[in-house]
């Protein structure tokens, strides 16, 4: 593009547009904001998901993790986080009562643990269980999950109380996963004192698997957020935690790139209303509507803009 055709992306208050919700977005009847445990997020089931928020915790240290309490700190809950789904929950390993302040952007999904279950081939010596006893194991200490419940801004999730019959229990695909060499979740948590070296090669654990109750809260309207989460477990685990969150306005991508001689001009579905706005400068009367036909596609909302001989301004307004 010359230069004389300048994007900006930018968010702000003011005037609404209408969004469709679509099959990919669309909450489960019971519990409005949580997606159905049935349905796919993002090409992903709730049972892969499951796998990847254990990859996620276990690929960071427990020195700098958003589920470990560390010199009574966690780490922020961006850590080692993008893209469509983010995941969240309290003091992991621990329990106990703790609240947390973070801030996620726009757009983005939680999946989020209640209680679970993970059993794997670590150790010291790591242990050859196959996939059926691990399965069988993960799901007898599951079993006795008790006391279940997440409110979300006050409203409670319901189903939940029940570790036999909630349809929030998932039992994830078979994974593998891997830990950093120093101050990882294996060694500082679980104390198995063959996970350390100097050398900084990870570790790799070549097969897991989950059993728990998770849910895949959908993308929160721009603003604050109050999540509170219990649950307990018959031999002693019992966790109380809450996220105060902030979610930001969503961000608008421009891409030249995708329908040669014009702009593709997208962001992501959020219980917002926002505006696509152009102008040919900065200044703020020359804002005026983009008047362009906006689409849904797997959440996704996006507007495409021909490509004009003068500047051409963007920008999002929340309402």
């Amino acid at each position: 593009m010359k230069a004389n055709r300048t994007l900006i992306l930018m968010a702000a208050g003011g005037l609404l547009a209408t969004m469709l919700m679509t099959n990919s977005v669309r909450a489960q009847t019971i519990n409005p904001g949580i997606i159905d445990p049935n349905r796919a997020y993002s090409g992903k089931t709730y049972s892969d998901w499951a796998a990847a928020w254990w990859k996620y915790y276990m690929s960071l240290p427990a020195t700098n993790n958003p589920f470990n309490i560390y010199l009574n700190h966690a780490g922020s809950l961006s850590t080692g986080q993008s893209g469509p789904v983010w995941f969240i929950g309290g003091n992991y390993a621990n329990g106990g009562t703790h609240s947390f302040t973070n801030s996620v952007p726009g757009g983005v999904a939680l999946f989020l643990s209640l209680t679970d279950i993970e059993w794997d081939h670590a150790g010291c010596p790591t242990n050859n269980l196959s996939e059926a006893e691990m399965r069988g194991s993960a799901k007898s200490n599951q079993d006795q999950a008790y006391g279940m419940t997440c409110t979300i801004d006050g409203v409670a999730v319901t189903a939940l109380t029940n570790a036999l019959t909630t349809p929030y229990r998932v039992q994830s695909v078979a994974f593998s996963y891997t830990c950093p060499a120093v101050h990882n979740i294996l060694h500082d948590l679980d104390g198995y004192s063959c996970y350390q070296n100097a050398s900084g090669t990870s570790y790799f654990v070549d097969l897991a698997v989950e059993d728990g109750v998770f849910l895949m809260v959908a993308p929160l309207s721009a603003g604050q957020h109050v999540i509170h989460v219990t649950g307990a477990y018959t031999f002693g685990f019992t966790e109380n935690w809450t996220q105060y969150l902030t979610v930001k306005p969503v961000a608008l991508t421009v891409d030249a790139n995708t329908q040669p001689g014009n702009l593709v001009l997208s962001w992501p579905q959020t219980p917002d209303n926002y505006i696509l706005q152009v102008s040919p400068s900065l200044i703020s009367p020359n804002w005026q509507p983009a008047k362009l036909m906006v689409t849904t596609n797997n959440g996704i909302l996006q507007a495409t803009a021909p490509i004009g001989t003068t500047n051409q301004l963007f920008r999002l307004l929340l309402n």
